[in-house]
């Protein structure tokens, strides 16, 4: 079978390591090129007090942060396309500051992408599902701009995603086993995160390269770190016992997206599992 060329999407440095580490592992064990795009350095994101080096900015050192992880998973090149970090949430008056991602036009930020999906002759892009994960407004843009790319250039877009119930349920199973889920870890209400598992395409088997995936979240020190009494889910799911991260970390979701490409290549077929429904 040819090798191919895919490309992951990613609004941040570490969203990789959270959603898709395993299959990008796979894919470059299994001798595809593998490239990830993060549309911006994370500059906007939490870190601990004393964390970063004396004229260290946040955005230099998670940018060394992801070529570490990419370097731990087999990811061929890393590209940066330097948007700013968005946050949360726009101003007062619902904008979004200029040179963030959020204020970017999609279709501008698509012909970035296009032109990086052209130059690695790219036959699949992961980038993030509809809902953006868990909301993020980069996450949902990633998504936007991902669509918007793929109806140019005719690559077929899996979106990276998680099981919503697998998700609700591994919580259950945590609380059940004497695990301390902090507050505000997850909402209660789960309905407009991630995927529910009827939409579920095709899931990945990640269990042989755990340790590569363990190793993506390691590189991403910072985020790991925050102030006192805050909820750090990446310190979270690096404290978990090996047994327990195996089971919420040995398979990764993806839904086919629809449009005008909806099928994955045959170089890849070996590697996503199809959902039979």
């Amino acid at each position: 079978m040819p090798h191919g060329t895919l490309v992951a999407f990613h609004a941040h440095p570490d969203d990789e390591a959270l959603l898709d580490a395993g299959t990008l592992a796979r894919a470059a064990e299994a001798g595809h090129r593998v490239i990830l795009v993060l549309a911006t350095r994370g500059d906007a994101g939490d870190v601990g007090d004393g964390v970063l080096k004396a004229n260290e900015g946040l955005a230099q050192r998670r940018s060394s942060e992801a070529e570490a992880s990419a370097a731990a998973i087999g990811i061929a090149r890393v590209v940066f396309l330097d948007y700013l970090d968005s946050g949360h949430a726009p101003d007062v008056n619902g904008s979004w500051p200029a040179g963030t991602f959020c204020a970017a036009s999609v279709e501008g930020a698509a012909d970035a992408l296009v032109a990086i999906l052209r130059e690695e002759n790219a036959s699949l892009l992961l980038a993030d599902d509809r809902n953006g994960g868990y909301g993020h407004p980069d996450h949902q843009q990633v998504h936007r701009v991902a669509w918007a790319a793929c109806e140019e250039i005719g690559v077929p877009l899996l979106q990276t995603t998680i099981d919503r119930e697998f998700l609700s349920g591994g919580i259950e199973l945590a609380k059940s086993m004497g695990f301390e889920v902090p507050v505000g870890f997850v909402p209660s209400d789960l309905s407009t995160w991630y995927t529910p598992n009827a939409e579920i395409t095709h899931t990945v088997d990640v269990s042989s390269v755990l340790e590569k995936r363990k190793a993506s979240m390691n590189a991403h020190a910072t985020q790991a770190t925050g102030a006192p009494d805050t909820v750090r889910t990446l310190s979270i799911f690096l404290g978990l016992p090996d047994e327990i991260f195996a089971i919420a970390f040995s398979t990764e979701w993806f839904v086919l997206a629809g449009g005008s490409n909806t099928e994955i290549p045959d170089s890849f077929a070996d590697l996503f599992d199809s959902v039979g429904r």
